[in-house]
């Protein structure tokens, strides 16, 4: 699978055609503004990087990334991790045309069950502040052996951090941090490798981050059951028509599927459940 790909409705493709709807909201700032335009401007499959958009702009790697994220947060982009033997590659970047119709929603911590949360979308991930993430690791620390649980105030503050980043830096949903964590400490093996959680933004020897490559072991083990019934399958992947419609399309070994082919073996149900799937990932 290509990765690293601006991709955006091919009708926007000939010319650098800007919708209208950021320059009509209030709240955002002109420098993401100003990046959104300059990601419309690039071909749909034009590879990029941050480093990429670096190189453009004067701004320094943590100025663009902070304008990437702003527009990532009000659902203007999404960003999509590839994986290749389940390790992250790269990601790949697709344009919207409006914001998220949510607002990002606020929460009580107070009242939080997150093994008890529906599924959340990384389009609208939930940030939650450092003067609540101590009502949080109580509910991680459960998931580990009575031994293994934080339990002086360094530990308990370094778990605090470890989550902090992992919403702030690597961009996870804690929810979803949570059923990561859940369901590898549920495995035989990692239930005795997988200790700790500042495990989780450590490096394997490959140098990828462990929460991406439990991420990546969750995703699969969670797959949808359409993923078996397409001979020869490779992927996945959401394609827009001329109209710029989003449809869902297949890549195998032996020929490419457009969301007309998948309908003669997928029910409608099945395509909407795979689209909301890829869009999570």
């Amino acid at each position: 699978m290509k990765y690293n790909l601006i991709i955006k409705p091919k009708k926007f493709d000939r010319f650098t055609t800007v919708p209208n709807y950021i320059f009509r909201h209030k709240g955002v700032s002109i420098g993401a503004t100003g990046l959104y335009c300059w990601m419309f401007s690039h071909k749909s499959d034009q590879e990029i990087t941050v480093e990429f958009m670096i190189n453009h702009f004067k701004e320094n790697k943590s100025a663009v990334r902070n304008k990437l994220n702003e527009l990532i947060e009000f659902g203007y982009v999404h960003r999509q991790r590839v994986y290749e033997n389940g390790r992250i590659k790269g990601y790949n970047y697709t344009l919207k045309s409006k914001a998220k119709k949510q607002e990002l929603e606020k929460l009580e911590t107070e009242n939080l069950s997150l093994e008890k949360q529906p599924q959340s979308n990384t389009n609208s991930n939930i940030y939650i502040s450092n003067t609540n993430m101590s009502d949080i690791v109580i509910h991680f620390a459960k998931l580990f052996d009575k031994r293994f649980q934080p339990k002086t105030k360094v530990q308990k503050k370094k778990w605090e951090t470890i989550l902090d980043q992992l919403q702030r830096i690597e961009k996870y949903d804690l929810r979803e941090v949570y059923k990561i964590v859940k369901h590898i400490r549920e495995k035989d093996f990692w239930k005795t490798q997988f200790l700790s959680l500042p495990k989780l933004r450590t490096q394997d020897k490959n140098g990828d981050k462990w929460i991406d490559r439990f991420y990546a072991i969750y995703k699969s083990d969670n797959k949808p059951q359409a993923y078996f019934k397409i001979k020869d399958l490779i992927d996945f992947k959401i394609y827009y028509d001329v109209d710029g419609a989003e449809k869902l399309g297949a890549i195998t070994k032996s020929t490419k599927l457009n969301e007309y082919n998948l309908t003669q073996i997928l029910s409608p149900s099945e395509i909407l459940d795979l689209i909301k799937y890829l869009k999570n990932d």
